[in-house]
């Protein structure tokens, strides 16, 4: 990645960091959860903080063309929505029905919250870099179009395999899994799941246009200085969401019922 492109990042990722812990304090009301207007105004602060360094990034140091940059705008703000919205939702959802329950992570400990964020960003890792080498087969030469069609389609099995196969073996070892469990077991899974289907599906729109791009430009490190973007995205994303989360459990703290 060009360091400009590191600096705008960099940037963008301190002021959303400002917002992850500052923004929720704003919200003085008394109660035993956020309230989703709380969650919303936080997230809406990271995506616009964030998505605006990718922007620039992308554009001004890469040279993408704004539609496909807006594919990749597209994808981070649905990421952000999941972790920084439905995630603390339906975490607190469990805690006030008091099912928050053999939870092997305590979302107050710094190392349990580090823990599973780092092995939540290897699923989303492995889904990008799934969904990247099937659009590198175009740029060195694959014969079949990656229409957009069977872009989503891949783009959905593809997040699929990694959960239902070793990601899920992975999360049960190190008890990410009851995490997982928690989320989509609340009444917001389906947003969850779909908002997941939907960034995977515009993720890979997105590297199937820039590798189209690089074939024609015959430069392949446009598509690869992509993925690194994109990578880095994913990874500060998950940092943030531990600062945030740790923010959130101290002004509202969960009810984790240790079962006998």
């Amino acid at each position: 990645m060009p360091t400009p492109a590191l600096a705008k990042i960099g940037g963008g990722f301190a002021l959303a960091l400002l917002a992850a812990v500052f923004v929720p304090r704003l919200d003085e009301s008394a109660g035993q959860a956020p309230a989703l207007t709380t969650l919303f105004v936080s997230a809406i602060c990271v995506a616009v903080l964030t998505t605006a360094a990718l922007y620039l990034a992308l554009t001004r140091d890469l040279g993408l063309p704004r539609l496909l940059v807006g594919y990749v705008i597209a994808y981070n703000a649905l990421v952000v929505f999941v972790k920084f919205v439905l995630s603390p939702e339906a975490l607190y959802e469990h805690s006030e029905n008091g099912t928050l329950d053999a939870l092997v992570f305590d979302p107050n400990d710094l190392w349990g919250a580090a823990l599973v964020a780092s092995l939540v960003f290897g699923l989303y890792a492995v889904a990008l870099y799934v969904i990247y080498r099937l659009c590198r087969r175009k740029l060195d030469g694959g014969r079949r179009s990656l229409g957009w069609k069977r872009m989503l389609v891949g783009a959905v099995l593809v997040v699929a395999v990694v959960f239902a196969s070793g990601g899920l073996a992975l999360l049960l070892a190190f008890g990410g899994l009851e995490y997982v469990g928690f989320v989509f077991s609340s009444s917001v899974s389906l947003v969850v799941a779909l908002s997941l289907a939907g960034a995977a599906s515009l993720a890979g729109i997105a590297f199937r246009d820039t590798a189209l791009r690089a074939h024609v430009l015959g430069d392949a490190a446009l598509l690869v200085s992509l993925f690194w973007v994109a990578l880095v995205f994913l990874a500060l994303y998950h940092v943030l969401w531990v600062v945030y989360v740790l923010v959130l459990t101290t002004i509202w703290p969960l009810k984790v019922i240790t079962p006998k």
